[in-house]
């Protein structure tokens, strides 16, 4: 064979040996370079955030009761707490109505009442007062046990409706159903009792 028939083959076995050879030492190079890292020998730690715990905060001590006094319950008092002035002007008629010794106009003033605030259970406990001072003892009881209803555990208005209730069973010759609603009043009398300042 002609020895320039393989010039171009060894050329090009040349240029390619040369090509790996270069890319042999890009990739030494590359496999030694490094990339810089916080050191985390000796007991250094690398520097991360640190996470705020769910239940972070400051602890805050809160204040304890004295012994032998606990909160008073934050029920409203009064209909004048709670109602608009039409209601607080009826349920003032309806209380200077019943001072007086006039039932059926305070009766009267408290219907009217109830047109404007239907869940008033104010409205409704002075006007169980006012059945029972009607002698309407069964309306007072019924009455009554609305207003208790309405009031979701307002201790204030619960302790006048079964002092009502207690007297309506008991004029009505009712005395275990009366016993009941006294023994109700005077659990809440002494649970208020409790937690009254001293």
């Amino acid at each position: 064979m002609n020895k320039n028939t393989f010039e171009p083959r060894g050329a090009t076995v040349a240029a390619l040996c040369a090509v790996v050879l270069a890319l042999a030492g890009c990739a030494s190079t590359s496999g030694q370079r490094r990339v810089w890292s916080p050191p985390e020998s000796q007991g250094s730690v690398r520097p991360t955030p640190s996470p705020r715990p769910l239940e972070a905060g400051p602890i805050v001590e809160q204040p304890q009761p004295q012994p032998g006094v606990q909160p008073l319950p934050d029920f409203p008092r009064s209909a004048e707490e709670v109602s608009g002035s039409a209601v607080t002007a009826l349920m003032r008629q309806a209380r200077s109505a019943l001072d007086a010794g006039q039932p059926a106009q305070a009766a009267s003033a408290l219907e009217r009442a109830l047109r404007i605030e239907p869940r008033n259970y104010f409205v409704w406990s002075l006007l169980a007062k006012t059945h029972l001072t009607q002698g309407n003892y069964a309306q007072a009881d019924s009455v009554a046990g609305k207003s208790n209803a309405l009031a979701r555990g307002n201790v204030y208005v619960e302790l006048e409706n079964w002092r009502t209730i207690a007297a309506a069973r008991q004029a009505q010759g009712d005395a275990a159903g009366a016993e009941d609603a006294s023994s109700r009043a005077q659990e809440l009398e002494r649970w208020l009792a409790e937690r009254a300042p001293q």
